[in-house]
């Protein structure tokens, strides 16, 4: 069954700075792995840009993160919203050469002032942290899950295998600092059990 979308797009005036932006890759990740939760868990709230609904939920309607995604829509904790200054982002693509959608999830974070932008593709990551945005992939939601103590150290570790075994792109450097930061956490949470 196809959601009508027709009353989820809103305007983003007046958006508080602590708005949380999520691509399309995020969504897709996690669902992957079983820990969509993770995005509600962590953040109460995140919002998409109208064409991340239309990949996720109506292009890649019953694919991993469609279902998620209009769940989480109809429970009111995603929300969708229009990129207000649609000529920027053509710009953005055209001068950085990505595609359209993600020059338009770049330019929903700005105009929301977001306080973090959840994305994995490269081209996005580097884009947004060139435009001064704080930028968190799956394997950072994953560590952060830890700190909160919504999921093990272990079950990080486990996920992080499955994400790299659903596909997920990862350099051996960032996947050995994902690890460094996880054996601190576990050291941490030892030494405060044993205080």
């Amino acid at each position: 069954m196809k959601m009508d979308k027709s009353n989820l797009s809103v305007s983003s005036k007046g958006l508080e700075p602590h708005s949380i932006d999520a691509d399309a890759s995020i969504l897709i990740h996690l669902s992957k792995i079983g820990r969509f939760h993770l995005l509600r868990d962590i953040y109460n709230e995140i919002i998409i840009a109208s064409n991340v609904f239309t990949e996720v939920v109506e292009k890649g309607y019953g694919l991993p993160g469609s279902i998620e995604t209009e769940n989480g829509i109809r429970q009111g904790w995603i929300k969708v919203h229009n990129v207000l200054d649609k000529q920027e982002a053509r710009k953005i693509a055209t001068a950085h050469k990505i595609h359209s959608s993600n020059a338009e999830t770049i330019q929903l974070a700005r105009e929301i002032r977001a306080s973090i932008l959840l994305a994995d593709e490269e081209e996005v990551r580097e884009l947004a942290t060139e435009f001064g945005l704080k930028v968190r992939r799956c394997l950072g939601l994953l560590v952060e899950s830890v700190k909160q103590k919504l999921i093990s150290v272990e079950d990080a570790k486990n996920d992080a295998k499955r994400l790299i075994e659903e596909g997920y792109r990862i350099s051996e450097k960032v996947l050995k600092e994902f690890y460094n930061i996880k054996e601190s956490e576990e050291a941490r949470k030892n030494g405060s059990s044993n205080t």
